[in-house]
Order: structure tokens, then C-alpha cells, then sequence
């Protein structure tokens, strides 16, 4: 997919520090993407970049929702991780 960002900060090398979020929501769902990186832009073709020409990437992918309610460990599991620790 695509994402889009913004120029948030300009190096002494001239490279850009970018980054953007992307929120869906389908019904009571909620999906958040957050992503952060540094652009040569000399990699820039019409204003786009690959993510493969991106250093330093930071990618955070978060859900709210009853699906994500569901995939959280319930009490019994938490407590015994407290207990059990690996």
C-alpha cells in the first residue's frame, strides 16, 4: 500500500526525515499505522519513494476494536506470565 508523510526535519547531510500515520476504520474497528524514516532525495521520482530506499525505518502497527480485545491475554494469562517469566 501506500502511505503518505511529512518532511518533519532536514539533516546537515540534506537527507529528510520523514513520517506519517494512516488510520482505517471499518465498523468498530479501528487500524493504525505509524512510519518514520530518513530520504535521500535523490531517491524522490514524482515526489515518491520505494520502502526499500528508506534508512532507519520505524514502523508501528496498532488495532483497537473487538478484535484486538480478543488477542490481548486475559487475566489468568497475565498472571501467570507475572509468575512464570521466561
Amino acid at each position: 500500500g501506500t502511505l503518505t508523510v511529512t518532511v518533519i526535519d532536514v539533516r546537515p547531510n540534506g537527507h529528510f526525515t520523514v513520517a506519517g500515520e494512516k488510520r482505517v476504520a471499518i465498523s468498530a474497528e479501528e487500524e493504525i499505522i505509524r512510519f518514520s524514516g530518513v530520504v535521500n532525495p535523490r531517491d524522490l521520482v514524482n515526489n515518491t519513494v520505494n520502502s526499500t530506499q528508506v534508512a532507519d525505518v520505524r514502523l508501528e502497527y496498532r488495532g483497537r476494536g473487538a478484535a484486538d480485545d480478543v488477542q490481548a491475554p486475559g487475566l489468568l494469562m497475565r498472571a501467570l506470565f507475572k509468575f512464570f517469566l521466561f
